[in-house]
């Protein structure tokens, strides 16, 4: 199968489940995808990729809410960084939730933070959709923007289309197996805490 026709069969579908797990990449390769006429940006690349992060912050959300404050207990690493971001939020509740996913350090933390406020869940899904169209269309078009760039300094970007789309799409699953890593090793290192200090 061409690699385009790869992209306009399973290219939405691979937005909304990158979106759903750090896919800022994935984001990138979306927009460029679009620039190459593999995918449409407006709407449907930006939908894809809205619907994926506002899917996974209000699984997010709403998990944190079920377990409470103990989420912090059991993930100390979070806390400090939930502390600050409940400073700022109490000031500047609605561009926190806007802005705060385009820092993938502190994403999470702002997403607990959000979760552990007085917020009620209707203005946070309100504002999750804003927050996850922004996002979606901030990468979506930066990515657009790179296919132009790429195409104004190479000239014949078809000769080069491929290795750039596959390099982005790579890039994509890379960023996302490591920050699933990272969670990973982290919730390890949490739950094996208590028990590092107690006498066997």
């Amino acid at each position: 199968m061409e690699l385009e026709s790869l992209f306009e069969h399973y290219g939405y579908l691979a937005l909304i489940f990158g979106s759903f797990a750090d896919g800022m990449p994935i984001m990138l390769f979306g927009g460029f995808a679009a620039h190459r006429g593999w995918l449409v940006l407006v709407p449907f690349v930006i939908l894809a990729g809205a619907v994926g992060n506002f899917v996974a912050s209000a699984v997010w959300f709403f998990g944190v809410r079920a377990v409470g404050e103990q989420v912090l207990t059991r993930r100390p690493d979070w806390a400090k960084q939930v502390a600050r971001v409940r400073a700022q939020l109490d000031r500047w509740e609605i561009p926190v939730i806007l802005g705060v996913r385009f820092l993938p350090g502190i994403a999470t933390a702002g997403l607990i933070a959000v979760a552990l406020s007085g917020i009620s869940a209707v203005r946070f899904l309100v504002l999750n959709a804003l927050a996850a169209v922004i996002w979606a269309t901030a990468f979506g078009v930066l990515g657009y923007l790179l296919g132009h760039s790429v195409e104004l300094l190479l000239g014949e970007v078809e000769r080069y289309e491929k290795p750039i789309a596959l390099t982005l799409l790579a890039g994509g699953v890379v960023w996302i197996a490591y920050h699933q890593w990272r969670r990973w090793t982290r919730s390890g290192l949490a739950a094996a805490a208590p028990n590092a200090g107690r006498p066997t």
